[in-house]
């Protein structure tokens, strides 16, 4: 779009026209996701003056939206720091009135290519815990490929982990936490597989690796501490 304008020497036709656009949209039911161009495409750009007066021009279209009866998503950056985060949760939402608000991650380093869904779960998971609305989901493939199916199942699972940990934070959801601490300490394997986010490779995994005493893992092996406790418990009785 830049390019556009800079070649032809005229404002951005879907700014021009917005409230044209805002007719055609609610026509059609259409939820409106304002994305930001000036956002930080690496962490020492992050919360500079591009990036906020940005959100000020989508802070006052998303008004608008609202206005004229279109629902309305507004984007946030998505290179961070880790210390930016909660700072820039706090002035998106102020900002645009409480309206839904959408983290691109953040991813919170540069400089783990091949991991940055990894990157991006960090800084999901904060953003979620400090009122983000939505996450996106990133896969190791980012800023290397087009990512295949491996890399869109992976993406996803770590956002949905993300997600799980803004939400024991947000929305003090902790319940599964708690049924699986119940389900390792009584080494029920088949809860601990139903609780899990994933849980084929969970399975996998386990299957791998299954020691003789199918009871125990092989991290600790006869060793168990939960196993050991439990047999002096049940002696003690």
């Amino acid at each position: 779009m830049i390019g556009w304008m800079l070649h032809n020497q005229k404002e951005n036709p879907l700014y021009r026209e917005f409230d044209y656009l805002l007719e055609i949209l609610k026509e059609h039911e259409v939820t409106l996701s304002l994305g930001n161009g000036l956002r930080a495409g690496a962490v020492h750009d992050s919360t500079d003056r591009g990036q906020i007066q940005e959100l000020i021009i989508n802070s006052e279209l998303a008004d608008r939206a609202h206005a004229a009866g279109v629902q309305t998503i507004v984007e946030g950056p998505g290179h961070i720091p880790i210390d930016e985060i909660e700072a820039n949760v706090l002035v998106m939402k102020r900002m645009t009135d409480e309206k839904p608000f959408y983290m691109l991650g953040p991813l919170v380093t540069d400089i783990a290519p091949g991991y940055d869904h990894i990157v991006a779960a960090i800084g999901a998971s904060l953003s979620s815990a400090y009122g983000a609305d939505f996450i996106c989901y990133v896969t190791p493939a980012e800023h290397l490929a087009l990512p295949d199916v491996e890399d869109v199942r992976m993406g996803t699972i770590t956002a949905r982990i993300a997600a799980h940990i803004g939400d024991m934070i947000k929305n003090n959801d902790r319940q599964k936490d708690l049924d699986m601490g119940r389900a390792r300490r009584d080494m029920l394997w088949e809860k601990q597989f139903q609780l899990a986010i994933d849980p084929e490779t969970a399975k996998l995994v386990r299957a791998d690796r299954t020691p003789s005493d199918a009871e125990v893992c092989t991290m600790c092996g006869d060793f168990c501490a939960l196993k050991i406790i439990k047999e002096n418990i049940d002696l003690a009785r």
